[in-house]
């Protein structure tokens, strides 16, 4: 067995480690998004319905990016499977580990791409939720 044939199928499974760390970033954030809408569910205001559909919007680029997290923990786990199973039978055939490979960092960009959306979506929220704070201190203000 040479080495770049172990190269082949081994580099899937390395790219592991960090994809899962990812994706427990990812959910921890998908689950805050949840303990929001409790919150504005908790406390209805007139600038719920705004930030409501900024989370729902938020929401999905999260569940985006979750689902191309896990394919690519699947397209690299099978990888390096198929990767380890063709090496012994057929080494000619690794091509397929490589291709399985870059689908998964093709799923590692979307994902990624998702995530920067959403934190510009996020930056945009807070943006409005601070306007709406601003504009209720000066209506309190503004009463007698």
């Amino acid at each position: 067995m040479d080495m770049f044939t172990t190269e082949v199928w081994l580099t899937p499974i390395i790219l592991l480690p960090g994809v899962a760390l990812l994706t427990v970033s990812t959910a921890n954030r998908f689950g805050q998004i949840q303990a929001e809408f409790h919150r504005l569910l908790d406390h209805p205001d007139s600038h719920a319905q705004i930030v409501a559909r900024s989370l729902v919007v938020r929401a999905r680029l999260y569940r985006d990016a979750l689902a191309s997290l896990y394919a690519s923990v699947c397209l690299f786990a099978s990888g390096s499977l198929l990767g380890g199973v063709v090496n012994l039978w057929r080494p000619e055939s690794l091509w397929l580990v490589g291709g399985l490979t870059i689908a998964g960092i093709g799923a590692i960009v979307f994902s990624a791409v998702q995530l920067l959306r959403e934190s510009l979506l996020s930056l945009h929220v807070v943006q409005e939720q601070s306007a709406a704070i601003q504009e209720s201190v000066q209506n309190r203000g503004a009463t007698p």
